[in-house]
């Protein structure tokens, strides 16, 4: 992302959220609140680059009298991903809370709404986000220009991962090191380095006591395979270079307990796109189908 600027990306996340929530029935994961950290000039370039991606790939649909909703639903399906990893991150923070979990650490946290919408657990859940300086200012003023409350349990860390480690971050919040956690990491590893990828599962391995977990998602590798490209994929790719923020890395599915275990995690689950579709996209009449290549995974330290 660019210096002192809000991830474009994020800001994108939250419309598909929001969307997504308006519109689409039976949904996936309901983010009433996504919308609300939104203004008009924040939508109006994202819908503008939507539609002109619909007519450039799918005139069909573009001259067919189709309304603009159903024209910008089209353009968003190959983000889907963004939709079920915030339900599977939820659904198995909510496991983890039963057996005790009591503090979330939210890596990269862009403009999720977790800790706004969740009320009920302000006594039972501490919330960390974590993010770089800019994203997390970003947000924090549009908190404010919606009128929500900051809930107490919500703490932000401001930080540059690229400049410093967890391990660094997290004594600077009320983070407990002899207390499990659970982390997530969405939305990240794709824009990273393998050194960077590593390095950050190596901190966390350093602050988190065994038992702890983590959730992130990843693309598979082959996804960069020059030799094997799809429109789908080749438009997914291009719309994050566009936003200034290209997709550069993902693992290996076959390898990935193997390299999960060199830095110090047992791999608990990995789900690729036929496991989501049988957990998230079951009796839908609109054809939204779970994003190629993208996979959902969970991990504990070991």
């Amino acid at each position: 992302m660019e210096e002192g600027r809000a991830s474009r990306t994020a800001i994108a996340t939250a419309y598909f959220r929001a969307h997504h929530d308006k519109y689409a029935n039976p949904k996936i994961f309901e983010d009433p609140l996504a919308g609300a950290l939104l203004h008009a000039d924040d939508v109006a370039p994202l819908e503008r680059f939507l539609l002109a991606g619909v007519a450039k790939h799918n005139p069909e649909l573009a001259a067919s009298g189709a309304d603009r909703e159903t024209r910008i639903g089209l353009a968003l399906r190959g983000l889907v991903v963004v939709l079920a990893r915030a339900r599977f991150t939820e659904e198995r923070l909510a496991d983890a809370m039963r057996d005790g979990t009591a503090q979330y650490v939210i890596i990269g946290a862009g403009l999720d709404t977790f800790a706004l919408r969740r009320s009920d657990l302000r006594g039972r859940l501490r919330v960390i986000e974590i993010d770089h300086p800019a994203t997390q200012a970003f947000k924090r003023g549009r908190i404010r220009d919606a009128g929500l409350e900051l809930p107490p349990n919500l703490h932000f860390a401001p930080a540059d991962l690229e400049k410093e480690s967890l391990a660094e971050v997290l004594p600077r919040t009320p983070y407990d090191p002899s207390r499990p956690a659970f982390f997530s990491w969405l939305g990240v590893t794709m824009y990273l380095t393998d050194e960077a990828i590593r390095a950050t599962l190596r901190s966390l391995r350093r602050t988190a006591v065994p038992g702890s977990q983590l959730v992130f998602d990843y693309l598979d590798r082959a996804v960069f395979d020059p030799g094997s490209p799809t429109p789908a994929r080749a438009r997914l790719f291009e719309i994050v270079r566009r936003v200034g923020e290209p997709m550069i890395f993902g693992f290996d599915p076959s390898a990935l307990d193997a390299e999960l275990a060199e830095e110090g995690f047992r791999l608990l689950e990995d789900l690729g796109p036929e496991a989501q579709k049988d957990l998230y996209y079951g009796n839908r009449t609109d054809g939204l189908q779970p994003t190629a290549a993208a996979r959902l995974a969970r991990a504990a330290v070991a």
